[in-house]
């Protein structure tokens, strides 16, 4: 990266504790955030609909009521970064994707698992690593 890139980097995390009820806010935080740093409509929709998808995950099966999760966004002129984190067990929701399941009838589809497939999808870069106690989903989406 240039190193005046840096200088002109506009960052954002905020941690939410993960509870269904509190999709709202972590929405409306996304949104908020993609207002404030200019990018465009399309673009914070996508972001959206992933960080819901990995938050009501997290929600749902990542561990209870303690766990909490956290979202950061970082954008300059060369594209968007998410990384979203949550302390629940170990889980790369990165890792054997089911893609055979696209294929199949929706009756013949086993439950669960596409919308994974989405947040892959939906971003131009994604990874996944273990830090500490926290899942960490590393997710890039260009700029346009």
């Amino acid at each position: 990266m240039h190193p005046d890139a840096k200088a002109s980097r506009v960052l954002t995390e905020r941690t939410f504790p993960s509870r269904e009820t509190d999709l709202h806010d972590v929405v409306g935080h996304v949104e908020h955030r993609g207002a404030a740093l200019r990018l465009p409509r399309p673009l914070v929709l996508r972001l959206c609909l992933v960080v819901e998808e990995l938050f009501v995950n997290t929600a749902r099966y990542g561990g209870g009521a303690d766990t909490e999760a956290s979202v950061h966004i970082e954008a300059d002129a060369a594209g968007v970064w998410l990384r979203y984190a949550d302390t629940g067990p170990a889980f790369n929701p990165l890792e054997a994707l089911a893609r055979e399941a696209l294929s199949r009838t929706l009756e013949m589809r086993p439950v669960g698992g596409l919308g994974r497939i989405l947040v892959h999808d939906l971003s131009s870069e994604a990874r996944y690593e273990r830090v500490g106690e926290r899942n960490v989903v590393h997710l890039r989406f260009d700029p346009a």
